[in-house]
């Protein structure tokens, strides 16, 4: 195989470049370093262009800083006195980063970020995963909502901080498989508060943003935590960013538990509408995410398996699929394309390829 497009580090240099080609040992390396998918050149694809809203630049420099806060707050000798200003002006560089890439993005619908295929059994892969995810979606449904300026700026930063708390929490409750016991439990529930203590006073940071990351585990209709706040009372940012925190979480496997696919966690969303999330936030959300994007590979209901070849306007949780195998598995000498609008008896399966043996 080789790449369809270049690897970058966090200074924007080219790691791999184009149509280098990949061996086990190489994937391995990319796998160990956060990268958990690539592009890959194949003619069956090539006409189908994926113009993705966030460069890997973009990527890299926010997985860069997330890095950097994971060793500082994590550290026992990290004093809030004294704040960080470095750290949290690569912060605002990262969100100004996403705002400049989404702005020129045409596309209305906003695709998925990494689709973390390769279940992570270490609390630090998830925790800058689901940051850089929850930004990305957060910023994109800003300028949609026509967020400007410290507005915009407050909530992109109040989402990619939003779970900096619980870097301050054991991390062998964090990555512990099963149940949690009812004081691990409460531990876990300690992280807005420990959060919003870390930003508060801290002079780079919007105290909106604190606000965010302090409330974004309140629920509309009170059932939330740290204080049990309703509807109004939690910040319009907060609700949004817990929101797509928990999308994010169920479409991401965990130690203790397997992915959800997206259109199963979009309907718990909705399972919870009016109750634990504003009805018209899910329903916005529903509307403007592709949760199947381009190039996405897919396995059919009917053992068919191909990629994500269109994704419709009116129709964007039942994409145009290629089919590249048939059922048993056989590579196609001649792909064909299944409209899932069109065929509702066939629903995708799994998302993502399994992992190179």
């Amino acid at each position: 195989m080789r790449l369809g497009k270049p690897i970058f580090n966090s200074e924007g240099q080219i790691l791999v470049g184009y149509q280098f080609q990949l061996t086990q040992t190489i994937i391995t390396r990319l796998q160990k370093m956060g990268i958990d998918y690539v592009y890959i050149e194949d003619p069956n694809t090539e006409d189908i262009l994926i113009e993705e809203g966030i460069k890997e630049e973009t990527r890299m420099h926010l997985r860069a800083t997330l890095q950097s806060m994971m060793e500082t707050f994590g550290s026992s000798s990290y004093d809030t006195r004294f704040g960080n200003t470095q750290l949290f002006r690569s912060c605002s560089k990262s969100v100004s980063m996403v705002m400049e890439d989404l702005r020129y993005d045409k596309n209305d619908a906003f695709m998925l970020m990494n689709m973390h295929m390769f279940p992570s059994n270490d609390y630090a892969q998830h925790f800058i995963q689901k940051s850089m995810n929850v930004c990305v979606y957060a910023t994109k449904i800003g300028m949609s909502e026509g967020y400007v300026g410290d507005d915009l700026i407050a909530f992109s930063l109040g989402a990619l901080l939003h779970d900096v708390g619980s870097l301050k929490i054991s991390r062998e409750i964090l990555n512990k498989r099963g149940t949690l016991s009812p004081f691990e439990y409460e531990e876990v529930k300690k992280h807005p508060e420990y959060g919003f203590k870390l930003l508060k006073d801290e002079p780079g940071i919007p105290l909106l943003a604190a606000h965010c990351v302090l409330q974004h585990h309140e629920r509309v209709d009170g059932s939330g935590y740290p204080y049990g706040l309703k509807k109004h009372e939690i910040h319009s940012f907060a609700q949004w960013v817990g929101l797509l925190e928990t999308y994010d979480s169920l479409t991401h496997p965990r130690a203790h538990r397997e992915a959800l696919l997206p259109h199963q966690a979009i309907e718990i969303l909705y399972g919870g509408a009016g109750t634990l999330y504003d009805l018209d936030k899910v329903k916005f959300f529903r509307n403007k995410v592709s949760i199947f994007p381009l190039g996405l590979s897919v396995q059919l209901s009917s053992g068919e398996s191909g990629i994500v070849s269109k994704v419709m306007a009116d129709y964007k949780h039942r994409p145009v699929v290629r089919v590249l195998k048939d059922s048993n598995g056989a590579v196609l000498k001649q792909p064909y394309e299944i409209d899932l609008s069109r065929n509702l008896s066939i629903m995708i399966d799994r998302v993502g390829e399994a992992t190179a043996k």
